[in-house]
């Protein structure tokens, strides 16, 4: 019985396993332009998204800003490897935050992360890095709220979760 299966699974074998034609040449087959991304390029727009129908960020003028510093024992890109070391809060007047998307600038609000990831126990801003925002778009004259915002992250925090 054994060697009937082994018989059966390397005769079957290279049927189920065959190379494809990969995307962008199939795109271009069909004479539609494609451009391949750098790495620099790709890496500017991976984990970048604008939202919709999402929960909003934990202000709604402003920007909220978390100091956060990366265990020793933990993972970078889990945010559970974290520990809060406060925040701060700028009103909408000082931070000026805007973000600009097709040539279109808004006004937004909301927070952003920044994690020291150096060596010690105490949070320095100058070993601080970015590693997520979460922005609501604001109406440029009124600053109420839109229906959508953006959010560019590299670890796993869970949209709504703001503490753990």
């Amino acid at each position: 019985m054994k060697k009937i299966c082994i018989a059966v699974i390397i005769y079957l074998l290279p049927n189920l396993v065959f190379a494809q034609t990969s995307i962008l040449a199939t795109l271009r087959a069909q004479g539609i332009k494609v451009l391949a991304l750098s790495e620099q390029r790709l890496s500017k727009i991976r984990g970048t998204a604008r939202l919709t129908d999402q929960p909003l960020p934990s202000v709604s003028s402003g920007i909220k800003t978390y100091n956060m510093k990366l265990n020793r024992f933990g993972n970078e890109h889990d945010y559970r490897s974290y520990r809060i070391m406060g925040s701060e809060w700028s009103p909408p007047s000082e931070h000026g935050q805007s973000y600009v998307e097709n040539g279109f600038k808004y006004k937004v609000s909301g927070d952003r992360w920044l994690a020291d990831k150096s060596s010690g126990t105490d949070w320095n801003i100058n070993n601080a890095t970015e590693v997520d925002y979460h922005y609501q778009a604001l109406h440029n004259e009124t600053g109420a709220p839109l229906s959508f915002g953006w959010r560019e992250t590299s670890w796993s925090r869970p949209i709504s979760t703001f503490s753990w």
